[in-house]
């Protein structure tokens, strides 16, 4: 959710450092933010946002500086069913009319390893703001081959008490705890290559 958001980040030192932080836009085709919760603990209902869009700074120099903000479209959810989608998208789940948009934004980064870190941040859905732990993982920080725009990609997990956000209905019966799962790509915008 991730956010994302959401939301996550590459945030490690790799390859040629830059002095300066360098600003990276998320790739929304490339950008996967999934969820899971258990279902009368029968089975897990799988699902995801489809409409993602963010940015996040990256100072390789300094990885605990860098940061990230990510938005996701309520209405993009999409779990394989179009009735269930419905429902979540429903003034009882979401409320996507009223809360047209999630978003993450952190607040710090702390390193685990060369590759991993920790981004705490605040989660703001259904309008109230949280804070949010995503445990991230770089998985690569190159040129990419298609297009040689310096590119980022990374994965990211969390795990949420969806009634902190007032999200309650059939609490204690449909999962309170939400996993997040996010596969993310984020590249140096063209004009700034």
């Amino acid at each position: 959710m991730r956010s994302l958001i959401f939301a996550a980040v590459a945030f490690f030192a790799a390859g040629a450092a830059h002095a300066e932080p360098v600003t990276y836009a998320l790739d929304p085709a490339h950008t996967q933010v999934a969820f899971s919760i258990d279902r009368f603990g029968f089975n897990r209902v799988l699902g995801q946002f489809d409409t993602v869009e963010g940015q996040l700074i990256l100072d390789e120099a300094n990885p605990a500086n860098s940061s990230v903000r990510a938005t996701v479209q309520i209405a993009s959810v999409s779990s394989g069913n179009a009735t269930r989608d419905e429902h979540l998208r429903g003034a009882r789940w979401f409320n996507a009319e009223q809360f047209a948009t999630m978003s993450f934004e952190s607040t710090s980064v702390r390193l685990i390893s060369d590759t991993r870190a920790e981004v705490t941040g605040n989660l703001t859905l259904l309008g109230q703001t949280h804070p949010l732990v995503l445990d991230v993982t770089l998985n690569r920080i190159a040129d990419s081959p298609n297009n040689n725009r310096r590119t980022a990609g990374f994965s990211a997990t969390g795990t949420l008490d969806r009634t902190q956000w007032g999200l309650a209905t059939a609490a204690g019966m449909i999962g309170n705890n939400v996993t997040i799962s996010i596969e993310a790509l984020a590249q140096v915008p063209a004009a700034a290559n």
